[in-house]
């Protein structure tokens, strides 16, 4: 919805003649709007007593209208394109500040299972006996991530591969470990994928149609600016945006495996952030193998 914005804005501040932004627009009577310099160009060629459109072909003798919101609508999108494009994409900028981030297996569900390198997670075989640890998930099959965010822009990457149904984002620190509403309300910010389509928090309003080549979600967070960002990293184009994002105590990345009922469901994993040395070799399991 926001990149299909972006373009409908910049579609409709681009002169139809040089194709690039407005420089002074004015509207003809026919309600086409072209640069100055564009219209006086193909008016002087005509050689016409009348103003004929370049797009419609109507002729009119009425002079041209400054358009004076298209100017300031032009402005902006010079002004502030770039980061709107930014914004938009999975930019160099955001490999920078990658975390080498691994997943805290006291907080996992007895339903999950945590490979070894604490970079991946899957559903278990089998209901697991684990200790009572107020730090862990009872009711939903969910783990966090580690470090904790308190200040500053992170970004990580996780490869959902042939996971089915999946919700990735982030959490309050403190969340109810019991919760099954998975709502801002509670403390939790998430996308989630279910029946081929992407939904803020649960909500099915929110459900956006998912790429089928969907493997890779990169998520940005502001703490500052109270902004999270899902990215599809594949096809390089933003899923979602949630703003404000607000805490007053730290964030921690949140992975969930819903129950497919059909067989694991797939494997959950943290993707190592360029240059870490870490490579993808076989993943090794806690407990059972799966």
């Amino acid at each position: 919805p926001l990149e299909t914005m972006a373009k409908s804005l910049y579609a409709e501040a681009t002169c139809p003649v040089c194709l690039d932004l407005f420089t002074n627009p004015f509207t003809l009577f026919c309600g086409h709007t072209f640069c100055a310099k564009c219209i006086q160009t193909w008016a002087s060629e005509r050689q016409s007593s009348k103003l004929i459109c370049p797009l419609c072909r109507a002729a009119t003798e009425k002079p041209p209208v400054e358009e004076w919101q298209m100017r300031k609508l032009t402005l902006l999108l010079k002004q502030h394109g770039p980061l709107l494009q930014l914004m938009l994409h999975v930019s160099p900028e955001l490999q920078r500040i990658w975390e080498d981030m691994s997943l805290d297996a006291a907080t996992a569900s007895s339903l999950l299972v945590v490979s070894k390198d604490l970079r991946s997670v899957q559903h278990a075989k089998s209901h697991q006996d684990m200790k009572e640890d107020p730090r862990r998930f009872t009711h939903l099959a969910c783990v966090l991530g580690a470090p904790s965010f308190s200040t500053g822009q992170h970004y990580w990457e996780v490869d959902v591969g042939e996971v089915r149904e999946w919700s990735l984002g982030v959490c309050k620190e403190s969340v109810d470990r019991r919760q099954r509403d998975l709502s801002p309300e509670h403390g939790f910010w998430i996308i989630r994928m279910k029946a081929g389509a992407i939904s803020a928090n649960f909500t099915p309003e929110s459900r956006i149609p998912a790429s089928p080549r969907l493997e890779r979600v990169g998520i940005f967070l502001d703490v500052e600016l109270e902004e999270i960002r899902f990215y599809d990293v594949g096809n390089n184009a933003l899923i979602y945006r949630y703003i404000p994002v607000s805490s007053l105590e730290p964030f921690r990345p949140f992975f969930l495996l819903d129950q497919t009922g059909e067989g694991d469901g797939g494997v959950l994993r943290i993707c190592p952030c360029k240059g870490s040395g870490l490579s993808d070799t076989p993943v090794e399991w806690e407990g059972e193998p799966q």
